[in-house]
């Protein structure tokens, strides 16, 4: 994001002409189109609605809503709205659904969030609200790069891409994002993961830990590419690779960055489309596993719990799953969930003396805890 705040500066002297411009990028649903990267001149009236006034057009003519199938979709896709929003589902009039599908919106899918973690500097994602009502293809390259930066949308039609700064407090200015910078290796792709793990922790109620920068070359960037994408195979192969750097690193007791690489084994697994299999699950059961046992070990116990959920998310009867989760819990002080991991990873196996020896451990002091002896 090096230069970023320059270019907010010089946007804002300018903010008292009459026009400035800045850049944004067009990603076309069409995978043999090139991604390219227009510009677009605005005012101080006109700085806050422009991307949506312009796209709407562009959605609207790029596709219509013209079968019955597509509008019953568009009426499923009211109810829900109205439901999600807590209001009574009325069903729409005929005269409404007329409205709704001569309208044309624009959704925005945040790629950064403007907070006070980025800076206010947000990096949105303009795509067609219409899109599942019109039936539209997925968007194979925005839905890479919202992957790489930590989100689940899978897009449909053409995508947008632009940058502002916005505290709300002030005007509102644009910031140039490059057609180079649609990548994921780019800088922005890892601050949006970092800004991620800040607002989760917050959300959580916690702090986030410190985020540690990959400093060890792996020979892949930071997320797997998208354009064009990388084949399955060759992301599996190279998720052995990260994971095998992670166990090394683990070894020389370099735990922080062992982490970084689970994670991004796991992020190249996961990434649209992702990579399905027996394989491909239990290389993402041990990347959690392993990253449960780095926190483990450094005494970050409220990561570990994290992990280890993930871990039993892909396999409920974990016994390391269970043990590292009951182990985090007795640390932090949480006797009874710690019981409850680890009574079922002893149900699981019962040889294994040392869940024997940790669910000891914490019957006494969830007793101690309880009636002081």
């Amino acid at each position: 994001l090096a230069g970023m705040a320059d270019n907010m500066e010089v946007e804002r002297a300018g903010a008292g002409q009459d026009m400035t411009s800045f850049k944004y990028v067009y990603i076309p649903c069409d995978p043999s189109k090139p991604m390219e990267e227009l510009s677009m001149q605005v005012n101080k009236e006109t700085v806050v609605g422009c991307l949506m006034e312009s796209l709407r057009g562009h959605f609207s003519a790029a596709a219509q809503l013209g079968t019955q199938k597509q509008k019953d979709a568009l009426k499923q896709q009211m109810l829900e709205h109205l439901k999600k929003a807590g209001k009574d589902a009325v069903e729409p009039t005929p005269e409404m659904m007329s409205m709704m599908a001569d309208s044309q919106t624009v959704d925005i899918v945040p790629l950064i969030p403007a907070v006070p973690a980025a800076g206010y500097v947000s990096v949105n994602l303009y795509v067609d609200d219409r899109g599942t009502a019109k039936e539209l293809p997925v968007n194979g390259r925005a839905t890479g790069l919202v992957a790489a930066t930590g989100g689940q949308t899978q897009v449909l039609g053409d995508a947008f891409v632009a940058r502002a700064y916005d505290n709300e407090a002030e005007d509102m200015v644009r910031i140039d994002f490059g057609v180079e910078e649609a990548t994921p290796d780019a800088a922005w792709v890892k601050e949006a993961w970092r800004v991620k793990e800040i607002v989760d922790a917050k959300r959580d109620g916690g702090a986030a830990a410190e985020v540690v920068e990959d400093t060890v070359p792996d020979g892949y960037p930071f997320a797997p590419p998208f354009d064009p994408p990388m084949p399955p195979e060759q992301r599996l192969a190279a998720v052995e690779e990260i994971k095998k750097k992670g166990n090394e690193l683990f070894k020389e007791g370099k735990l922080d960055l062992a982490v970084v690489k689970y994670d991004k084994a796991i992020r190249y697994l996961e990434a649209f489309p992702s990579v399905e299999g027996e394989g491909a699950q239990a290389t993402k059961l041990a990347c959690h596993l392993n990253s449960g046992m780095c926190h483990l070990k450094a005494e970050r116990h409220k990561q570990c719990v994290k992990s280890c959920d993930k871990a039993l998310a892909v396999d409920g009867n974990s016994v390391k799953g269970l043990f590292r989760k009951g182990c985090a819990h007795r640390a932090l002080g949480e006797y009874e969930k710690a019981i409850e991991a680890l009574e079922k990873a002893a149900g699981l196996d019962a040889s294994d003396a040392s869940i024997k020896a940790e669910l000891t451990k914490a019957d006494k002091q969830l007793k101690k805890f309880r009636y002081g002896w």
